[in-house]
């Protein structure tokens, strides 16, 4: 616990992050929650997978 109260905080954040996802992953309701979280943040489209999906609307 000493070695916690070193950590400079950008660090433990990043040490928190990476374990939450390890402990997510270990499951498959985690594993959902963490592809769900990932979809929603997500900005830009996958236009390859939508052209896929729904072809190409180019003339």
């Amino acid at each position: 616990m000493i070695e916690i109260d070193n950590l400079n905080v950008v660090d433990y954040w990043q040490y928190r992050r990476d374990a939450f996802i390890h402990e997510c992953n270990q499951t498959e309701a985690g594993q959902e929650y963490l592809e769900n979280a990932y979809m929603l943040q997500q900005t830009e489209p996958d236009r390859e997978q939508l052209r896929s999906l729904f072809g190409s609307e180019r003339g």
